[in-house]
């Protein structure tokens, strides 16, 4: 479960608590940049911000869709609730099912072959830092020609 404590500033307005794995200040830099290109969610408590490659088929693979959902608490800082990559999975007929999920709402994670464990898991905790830097790296090189970004 997120503590209250603030994880550094990653832009002038935005900020984030602590999260049960170790969120690095590079994914959260790149959160606050696309919050900041929607402003008009900036009063909404509740934020899904979903990144695709419109690309992607279950026929030629590609770059997974991901979705994050976030939380604005009292003081305005956010909390990251759960992350989760999706792919194509199945057959004659492949459906976009859940792959890797990080729920941090519920201290909970899902990996398609391994099933739901214990967020602070050693296999999570493991495999978080090797799923964001991929994540990251595909930010960083504007993988995903799709982002958008849903308030309630």
């Amino acid at each position: 479960m997120p503590t209250k404590s603030q994880l550094n500033n990653t832009s002038n307005s935005l900020s984030f608590n602590k999260a049960a794995l170790p969120i690095s200040n590079a994914l959260l830099k790149r959160l606050a940049d696309v919050l900041n290109q929607h402003t008009e969610v900036v009063g909404d408590n509740y934020i899904v911000i979903n990144f695709r490659d419109k690309s992607y088929n279950a026929e030629n693979g590609g770059y997974h869709p991901v979705e994050i959902s976030l939380s604005k608490d009292a003081h305005n800082r956010y909390t990251i609730l759960y992350i989760t990559d999706f792919s194509y999975c199945g057959g004659p007929y492949p459906e976009l099912e859940r792959d890797i999920d990080f729920d941090f709402g519920n201290s909970a994670a899902f990996t398609r072959y391994g099933g739901w464990t214990g967020i602070r898991s050693p296999a999570i905790v493991e495999l978080y830092p090797l799923w964001e830097d991929n994540f990251v790296a595909y930010l960083d090189t504007d993988t995903y020609d799709q982002i958008e970004v849903r308030g309630h």
